[in-house]
């Protein structure tokens, strides 16, 4: 089994090239339940990002996406994860995403803690970044609960830093 992350509802598990391949075609042959909605628009993008990495023989390895599995239901509902391992500077960008049945639970903020935990522990990274969209209230209320600070704004966006 790959790179997994606990918390006290929720695995968090990486999404290895073959899952994102199966992902990216709508296949779910791990026979984890999927909640409704999942795959996300995001989980798709996340999953082409992983598989373009890997193309170009520089995979994401842990500094990938994750897919939020909820220990109660045995039942995916969202991802979580960077956009890539740090850069020059030793930045990585966050992102997180649940399906809408499972919003408002805290189920976000338990994954992206965890995710952000286990990221403050790696040699060599400086800082965290996201971004959000100004209508997106919810995001960004959710990445200052996490520990995220808004550092700048570019028309809709909103630029976050840890």
């Amino acid at each position: 089994m790959g790179h997994v992350l606990h918390t006290e509802r929720l695995n968090l598990t990486l999404i290895e090239d073959v899952e994102a391949r199966e992902l990216a075609d709508g296949i779910n042959r791990k026979g984890l339940r999927w909640g409704p909605g999942y795959p996300l628009g995001s989980t798709l993008l996340r999953a082409e990002l992983t598989l373009a990495a890997a193309a170009q023989e520089r995979p994401l390895g842990p500094f990938g996406a994750y897919q939020v599995f909820r220990r109660a239901d045995r039942r995916v509902i969202g991802d979580v994860g960077f956009m890539g391992p740090p850069d020059a500077t030793g930045a990585v960008s966050v992102g997180c995403a649940i399906i809408a049945d499972e919003r408002r639970r805290g189920y976000a903020t338990e994954a992206l803690t965890a995710l952000l935990a286990w990221a403050r522990e790696q040699p060599g990274l400086t800082c965290v970044l996201a971004d959000t969209s100004r209508s997106n209230v919810a995001a960004q209320r959710l990445l200052e609960r996490v520990g995220l600070r808004r550092v700048g704004e570019d028309g809709e966006l909103l630029y976050y830093m840890l």
